[in-house]
């Protein structure tokens, strides 16, 4: 058993472009939190089985064991960090925070950011060790404050996402009639906060929950149907909205005619 304690997570560095399509305030600022202040709560689960397995870490399904006299809890999945990979995470953390009130809207929700550091002599089955090697070839120190570089290179920290479980992938080969333009707007979202989504692929693309309430846009007026997923590798920007969402709408299009045609495009 792994007890994992509230993280801190690691802002982005902030990308100022020269064109003329910046915004004419600068960068967009998040408002106060609408959340509670953190508590004292534990939340007990079982990890099951695997979900998917990408550049940052690994996501599974969870059975949650707390007290019955717990408050309602939606179903959950848990992403947990690869060893070099909790940078990554805590990077994502930060996104979904800039994003809370996209959370429900046009990304799904986050419940929360935990880490544990282990011991040298404590081994996690199952838990996926890149090489020192590789994680100095993929964390692009960059993309991280000065301040946060030490914490990049600890290989014996396990970092957790907690979030909501969300629905299926994009179907493939029937008509994306009303798909396609709900999957455009989640990316103008995101680019009324400056946000740019760089890894922009059919597998982070998911419908939303059945279980959760669903949000209505602030920007659009409607719930939308599908949310964004994967924010490791995203950009805060101060670009106006249609610049900042251009190169997702540029992949979208690819993506889409292929599902149409029965392709699931990948250009990893």
């Amino acid at each position: 058993m792994l007890t994992c304690k509230r993280g801190v997570s690691i802002p982005a560095n902030l990308l100022y472009d020269t064109s003329p399509r910046v915004r004419p305030d600068g960068f967009w600022v998040r408002p106060p939190s609408k959340l509670p202040a953190p508590g004292n709560g534990t939340l007990h689960v079982i990890v099951k089985e695997q979900l998917g397995q990408g550049r940052v870490g690994t996501v599974y399904s969870v059975d949650i064991i707390s007290p019955e006299e717990r408050p309602h809890i939606p179903p959950l999945v848990i992403k947990v960090s690869d060893r070099y990979r909790s940078a990554k995470l805590a990077r994502e953390a930060w996104f979904y925070e800039e994003m809370e009130h996209l959370q429900g809207v046009s990304i799904g929700r986050c419940y929360g950011f935990f880490q544990v550091e282990l011991t040298e002599e404590c081994e996690v089955s199952n838990w996926r060790k890149i090489s020192e090697e590789s994680a100095e070839e993929a964390d692009e120190e960059e993309r991280y404050p000065a301040a946060h570089l030490t914490f990049v290179r600890k290989h014996h920290l396990i970092s957790v996402l907690v979030l909501e479980q969300l629905g299926d992938h994009l179907p493939v080969g029937v008509t994306l009639e009303g798909i396609e333009q709900d999957v455009y707007d989640l990316h103008e979202d995101l680019g009324m906060l400056g946000i740019r989504a760089v890894d922009v692929h059919w597998r982070n693309i998911l419908e939303a929950s059945g279980t959760s309430e669903k949000l209505v846009c602030p920007y659009h007026g409607y719930q939308h149907n599908w949310r964004l997923i994967d924010f490791d590798l995203a950009d805060k920007t101060d670009l106006q909205m249609k610049r900042a969402a251009a190169s997702a709408h540029s992949f979208l299009r690819t993506i889409f005619r292929n599902l149409v045609e029965g392709n699931i495009v990948d250009w990893d």
